[in-house]
């Protein structure tokens, strides 16, 4: 079996910022937890990988939106700025 995460970053308007990222774990088959004695082992084991692919996959979904954040300020960065004296 498999477990798809996706994470998406909208702006308000609920359009899209950047292009949503994805990741498949295999988690184990419903068969696998068989028995009360295994139960723990199994969960432990598809917890520990879920968790991982999410912490993967949200680090690389904040690295697509800074990406769009230093585009949006490299635009910015020639233009006039206010002189203080």
């Amino acid at each position: 079996m498999k477990m798809q995460i996706i994470v998406k970053i909208e702006q308000e308007d609920g359009s899209a910022l950047t292009d949503p990222t994805a990741v498949e774990v295999n988690i184990p088959e419903i068969e696998a937890f068989d028995s009360p004695e295994v139960f723990d082992k199994v969960f432990d084991g598809c917890e520990r990988g879920v968790l991982e692919a999410r912490n993967g996959v949200v680090e690389e979904a904040i690295e697509k939106y800074l990406s769009v954040v230093a585009k949006k300020n490299a635009v910015g960065a020639g233009s006039a700025r206010r002189k203080t004296d």
